[in-house]
């Protein structure tokens, strides 16, 4: 059996691990190819931990619970219960191989408190949990005899073929980044681990690589998605003009004890929310949000002063960061703001990782499991990408295989036709289009306004496709648009307001930013 996993972070690397435990070098050959090695995914950008319950004062019902809670019922009950219910296996299987999560002063594994938990669950490594894994996990691919890595391969899309069986997925069509060189790739499976799309829109936490090609590929595939419309954004992200990039700052912190203040000074979240700054993300956002929009300003206050000196033992990598732009946090307020973090829908797929379409699984971010559904649980992603995986790799050895596969081929080198400035200018524009109408707050108006705008791009992408624009900014563009699109269409369907997403339109405006869809008790 060959097998192509689409994507380098913890739920592709977990499943090539997992199903090169349950198969032999003779009987797989699992070829993990990505456009950037791990240390680029969100995997290893993960500041926060693995949700899992750990203290016999916890449970696995109430880890259930805030799931549901936060995911505004919206969530595949049984998908829920299987995996919280293995989190605590799956943190003595990261242990078993060498995983190394932060104890007491007893040797107990340490569990932070992370916004709508009513309980500490989330194990950690400092706040660079998702370093650690990748690390493990890396060691793990490099001592296995029967997997390829390929850290210059892009995916492009999906071969599909059909017969009287019905249509399936043989294969990929990816670029190597480097010499250019486009290639077929035939597989018996296709796994896609793509991660998230935060790079849709104007600020964000994700990666520069976070363009949504795996959901993408899927949408030209017509291969069937779910919950598009929520995106989770996360409320503490580093406000630096001078920067580029978006610099994530922990939940955790909060959870130590980190309050959010306005421009005077005054506690934000306090009576917006029973669990007031550990509220689940989609409230705290919007009432960020609102107070930035209110106010016209660019960003509101994180006050960790009151953690004083431990911040530096808790938080290094943050601590790091600061201080590096000039910024004491023992001794003043961050300045922080909501940015796209986390795409809660995705490829549509059962527990098991399996797609609609045959032959093609999808893990991770990319995919839509049930898990999360209007929101995410915080802590709950790295989780769901260590049980499902497994559980895809359990189904991988009852599946059905093609048979004789063709010949791997080069289909040769594409010639960079596009104009890497106009490119540029159009992706500004659709992230501006995605941040301004399809973000924390929407209406109709703006709704529709967007997907106006986003199918006069689609049709220009396609038009510029078929006269043979090629080149790798304009391949992530072709990606973007279509994940805008999916993310747009989806939440006009929305009827109601749940999680993250958040029309006016549909409910009375006010002030009171708790999710009417999130019971406290």
């Amino acid at each position: 059996m060959k097998v192509i996993v689409v994507g380098g972070g913890v739920a592709g690397m977990s499943f090539a691990r997992g199903l090169s435990g349950l198969m032999g070098p003779g009987e797989v050959d699992i070829q993990l190819i990505s456009k950037a090695p791990p240390e680029t995914s969100n995997s290893h950008a993960a500041q926060g931990g693995v949700a899992a319950v750990i203290h016999p004062s916890d449970s696995w019902e109430q880890h259930r619970d805030d799931t549901i809670a936060v995911g505004a019922g919206r969530c595949d009950v049984d998908v829920v219960e299987r995996v919280v219910r293995k989190g605590p296996a799956c943190i003595q299987e990261l242990l078993n191989i060498g995983a190394r999560f932060d104890t007491d002063t007893q040797g107990r594994l340490s569990a932070a408190s992370e916004g709508g938990h009513h309980a500490p669950r989330v194990v950690h490594h400092s706040d660079h949990t998702g370093v650690e894994l990748v690390r493990v996990l890396q060691e793990q691919m490099r001592n296995a005899n029967n997997i390829t890595i390929k850290e210059t391969l892009s995916a492009l899309d999906l071969l599909v073929t059909e017969d009287r069986r019905g249509r399936r997925c043989y294969g990929v069509r990816a670029i190597d980044i480097h010499s250019g060189t486009v290639h077929e790739l035939y597989a018996d499976l296709v796994v896609l681990a793509t991660g998230g799309a935060g790079q849709v829109f104007r600020h964000t936490t994700n990666p520069i690589g976070a363009t949504g090609s795996g959901v993408a590929m899927a949408v030209r595939a017509g291969v069937p998605l779910r919950d598009m419309a929520f995106v989770q954004f996360h409320p503490t992200a580093l406000y630096d003009p001078q920067r580029k990039g978006t610099f994530l700052i922990s939940e955790a912190v909060r959870g130590a004890g980190a309050v959010l203040l306005q421009p005077d000074g005054t506690r934000l979240m306090e009576g917006l929310n029973p669990t007031a700054d550990l509220a689940p993300r989609n409230v705290v956002a919007r009432a960020m949000h609102t107070v930035m929009r209110e106010q016209n300003v660019p960003h509101v206050w994180l006050d960790a002063t009151r953690i004083g000196k431990r911040f530096v033992q808790q938080f290094p990598t943050i601590m790091a960061h600061c201080k590096a732009i000039g910024l004491d946090p023992i001794k003043e307020p961050i300045p922080v703001m909501p940015a796209a973090h986390y795409l809660c829908g995705g490829i549509r797929t059962d527990v098991q990782g399996r797609t609609a379409l045959a032959g093609l699984f999808a893990l991770g971010e990319c995919a839509s499991s049930g898990l999360h559904g209007a929101d995410r649980l915080a802590s709950n992603s790295l989780l769901e990408a260590l049980v499902i995986p497994r559980h895809a790799a359990a189904a991988v050895m009852v599946g059905e295989q093609l048979g004789a596969l063709p010949e791997d081929r080069e289909l040769g080198r594409y010639i960079d036709t596009g104009s890497t400035a106009a490119i540029a200018a159009v992706v500004a524009v659709l992230r501006d289009v995605m941040t301004d109408r399809v973000g924390i707050l929407r209406d109709d108006a703006g709704l529709c306004e967007a997907i106006l705008e986003l199918e006069r791009m689609h049709v220009k992408v396609d038009r510029a496709w078929a006269a043979g624009e090629r080149s790798l900014s304009f391949y992530e563009l072709r990606d973007m648009v279509a994940v805008g699109r999916a993310i747009c269409e989806q939440a006009i369907a929305e009827p109601r307001n749940a999680g993250t997403h958040w029309n006016g339109d549909l409910v009375p405006q006010t002030h009171n930013q708790q999710d009417l869809t999130f019971d406290p008790a």
